[in-house]
């Protein structure tokens, strides 16, 4: 039974840990995630409880703190269950946290308000019931455990049958404590990381190597069936009948998910709207990304308008990418610069690079390097990496 119990109180930490992995890898991508929530909670309660509404939208501000915490909070108790310390606390702690991942996953899957609720970040997508369906088996596999947890020590007046605790289980809660204690520095420390420069691993579509016109094209070629009715009779067609007695009914993509492209959101446009997406994608283009120019500082764009004027003599053309529709021109000459921008979607530019500014290096599509603005690259670095192609 105690065996049995570890073993299904490893394997609710080991999905605890993976699960808070990627967000401890990503903060930023679980916060915008947070503001997802936030929303959709402010605008369900607006109608019928606004103090609610204004209280979710405060939260909005906080998001990025919240995430840290509570992606951190998630690796940690993993750990803790992995290596069943004080077990009996981290299994209500846990329950807690699982009754709360079944409330948001049932109400993104019941309502259809949240379409993926970033269990395991841009790793590995869940539809909703399926999120609802995994938090589920987690929580049945932890009332066993807790079941077979609390059979497993049997007491008496004198205290907990088999007496004081000896010295290797002394060692033992030492070792724990140590683990754990690394866990934790392992947590922050891997948040502090992705905020101050970039996610370690990229899980998303934009990271180093990919080719952005390639996946802006469908994955493969759709598929459709076509529902036609003659007397009363339905019958699915997989090419269009010629008899023109067949009623059309309905069509339908067999494999919609597959001949999607992998980004279909990618789309650059100047001030009016027009298109300009190619140019983005054709030749070397150093992209500057900028999302929110409020929260810019000088000293900040300094090292990304040295590395611009550095490649002005290159062959790479240098271009500005914001989100931002507040007097852009205005401060790009504030900082003194002069290259061409260009517009985006902002959900669109957070997906590109985790960072305000941020530095992407772009030659025919293929994405060659990308940066947070404390890591901004030297003309040598550029070179080098334009040199390797």
């Amino acid at each position: 039974m105690k065996a049995l119990q570890k073993v299904i109180s490893a394997i609710i930490g080991i999905v605890f840990m993976l699960s808070g992995f990627v967000k401890i890898d990503d903060p930023m991508g679980t916060a915008i995630k947070f503001e997802e929530y936030f929303h959709v909670f402010a605008e369900d309660v607006s109608s019928t409880f606004p103090f609610l509404e204004q209280f979710f939208l405060s939260l909005v501000g906080v998001s990025l703190l919240l995430s840290v915490l509570f992606s951190a909070f998630e690796f940690i108790l993993g750990a803790a269950l992995l290596i069943n310390y004080r077990a009996k606390l981290m299994h209500r702690l846990t329950l807690v946290l699982l009754v709360f991942f079944g409330f948001l996953t049932f109400y993104s899957a019941f309502y259809d308000k949240v379409t993926d609720c970033g269990c395991f970040g841009d790793a590995i997508k869940f539809s909703p019931w399926g999120s609802f369906a995994k938090d589920l088996i987690l929580l049945v596999l932890l009332l066993i455990s807790m079941s077979l947890l609390s059979k497993g020590k049997k007491s008496s007046k004198y205290g907990v049958y088999g007496g004081g605790p000896s010295v290797q289980k002394q060692n033992k809660t030492i070792y724990k404590k140590i683990s754990l204690w690394m866990s934790v520095l392992f947590a922050f420390g891997m948040c502090y990381y992705a905020l101050q420069h970039l996610p370690p691993i990229d899980f998303r579509p934009y990271k180093v190597g990919n080719n952005i016109a390639e996946m802006m094209q469908p994955q493969e070629a759709c598929v459709s069936v076509y529902y036609m009715e003659k007397d009363g009779e339905e019958k699915r067609f997989e090419n269009y009948p010629t008899d023109p007695s067949w009623k059309f009914v309905r069509m339908e993509t067999v494999n919609a998910k597959e001949c999607q492209p992998i980004i279909p959101d990618y789309y650059i446009s100047n001030d009016e709207g027009e298109d300009f997406t190619e140019i983005t994608i054709k030749g070397t283009k150093l992209l500057v990304i900028i999302q929110n120019v409020s929260q810019i500082e000088s000293e900040t764009m300094e090292p990304i308008n040295q590395l611009i004027r550095d490649l002005s003599s290159e062959d790479v053309a240098s271009l500005a990418i914001t989100s931002d529709a507040s007097d852009f021109e205005g401060f790009l000459k504030k900082m003194r610069m002069s290259i061409p921008f260009y517009y985006a979607d902002a959900t669109v530019l957070k997906a590109v690079v985790r960072s305000n500014p941020g530095i992407m290096l772009v030659k025919d599509g293929v994405i060659l390097g990308k940066w947070h603005h404390n890591d901004t690259p030297s003309r040598q670095d550029i070179s080098q990496l334009l040199n390797k192609e």
